[in-house]
């Protein structure tokens, strides 16, 4: 018998695959947020890249996109991976503002949501996962607010984040976040 996060995560795979006029612009936006509770993450995570390679057996061009991945190579890529991780364990809230307005806030559209955006592109579905690691700093609501009008109107977005639903917000490690209240929450 599946568990409940593989049975959302089934209604995931139909969304994307044969109901996708459900997501997408004529919804409202092409998000869809899969919670689940962060002592599945192990589980959680080859699940999705079964339904990634799920997507990609039935002919779709899927972005999949590991954003602890994403953002180490952000910051390796401006050179300062060492200093972040040095400054982690001396001063978190200073570290925490830095990576906000570094990975998030540049005016426009931040360097998290511009890769995202890029690879959107030439996808016909985007999947992000292990999304964990921008707690603090951001939110999944902040990143779709940043995507809604720079990604493709056709091509859905899966935030599989780690939190629980608890009444209209997501709770990521017992903190509330808000959310994106336009986004389909599965």
């Amino acid at each position: 018998m599946p568990s409940d996060f593989q049975e959302r995560l089934e209604e995931v795979e139909r969304l994307v695959r044969t109901d996708r006029d459900e997501v997408g612009r004529r919804a409202g936006v092409p998000f869809i947020v899969f919670t689940y509770d962060p002592a599945d993450e192990i589980e959680v995570d080859e699940e999705i890249r079964n339904l990634i390679e799920k997507l990609e057996y039935h002919d779709q061009a899927v972005a999949g996109i590991d954003m602890r991945d994403l953002v180490f190579s952000l910051l390796e890529e401006r050179g300062i991976l060492d200093d972040v991780i040095d400054l982690e364990r001396r001063d978190r809230d200073r570290l925490l503002d830095g990576l906000k307005s570094s990975l998030l806030d540049d005016g426009n559209l931040g360097e998290i949501a511009s890769e995202i955006a890029a690879q959107s592109e030439d996808a016909d579905t985007v999947v992000i996962y292990r999304m964990g690691i921008l707690y603090p700093f951001a939110s999944a609501s902040t990143l779709m607010g940043q995507l809604e009008m720079n990604t493709p109107d056709n091509t859905p977005i899966v935030f599989s984040y780690p939190a629980t639903i608890d009444d209209k917000s997501l709770r990521f490690l017992n903190e509330s976040e808000g959310t994106y209240y336009r986004a389909k929450v599965i």
